[in-house]
């Protein structure tokens, strides 16, 4: 008689303990959810000229969630301690970096790649190239559309919680979209870059740095009109440039 009146109170006190750890596991859940967040900033730079480096895709790999370096290098980037961040450019080997505890400013040095003859071809930079790896890589935040009503009428008889949640502000959207906006104004300041090449200016002025950089910045031509003009047009563009520019020149002398 006494080992069915253990067994009874053993199976009386699981019975007892699981809604209690249930009730505990559910608590947890919001914790977890509410982890703190770091921000992590600094400046992403060349490891070997030890200059910042601009437009470096910095991706959380948890969140997939990401931003870009400044012009100057600089990033802020927000993660869980413990997130894996991920920092990478074409041309140089990815690092990473694991999120400390609390708010951290670092240095990350990015080496260059090293391509041996037999790997590339020893020519100039290929613009279109470059764009179409980034945009291969980084598709889904090129291609990212913000939900709108049609959006919400399409999901509504399938997911109605995700067509309300599409009509709900969410910061993973706002992060996306900034994401996206950022590649976007790169893709655009590299194509000027291409087109508007110190080689190109320097053949048509035969100015030398520091003189060629300050006339280049002064006159850096818009993305829109390099987006249509002709050769032609460009060289032209430069030509009268670069006239105005001997032009004040010879003002400033003779005030």
């Amino acid at each position: 008689m006494t080992m069915p009146i253990r067994k009874n109170r053993q199976l009386l006190y699981a019975g007892a303990l699981l809604p209690l750890f249930l009730l505990l596991l559910a608590g947890l859940q919001p914790l977890r959810a509410q982890q703190i967040q770091v921000k992590i900033s600094g400046m992403v730079v060349d490891a070997d000229t030890k200059t910042g480096l601009p437009a470096v895709t910095i991706i959380n790999k948890r969140t997939q969630s990401g931003t870009l370096s400044t012009e100057s290098g600089r990033f802020l980037i927000e993660a869980q301690p413990g997130d894996t961040i991920e920092f990478s450019m074409l041309s140089y080997y990815k690092k990473e970096v694991v999120a400390p505890l609390e708010n951290t400013s670092i240095n990350v040095y990015m080496p260059k790649r090293i391509f041996g003859l037999q790997e590339v071809n020893v020519r100039g930079r290929n613009y279109h190239q470059d764009s179409l790896a980034t945009r291969q890589e980084y598709g889904r935040y090129f291609n990212y559309k913000k939900p709108g009503a049609l959006d919400v009428l399409k999901t509504l008889p399938a997911n109605p919680v995700t067509a309300l949640t599409y009509l709900m502000p969410s910061k993973a959207r706002k992060r996306k979209e900034h994401f996206r906006d950022q590649l976007q104004y790169w893709e655009k300041e590299k194509f000027i870059d291409y087109r508007y090449s110190p080689e190109l200016v320097q053949k048509m002025t035969k100015l030398e740095s520091p003189e060629l950089d300050t006339f280049m910045l002064h006159y850096r031509p818009g993305y829109h009109f390099l987006e249509t003009a002709t050769d032609y047009d460009l060289l032209l563009y430069i030509k009268q440039s670069f006239e105005r520019y001997q032009q004040d020149k010879k003002e400033e002398k003779g005030q």
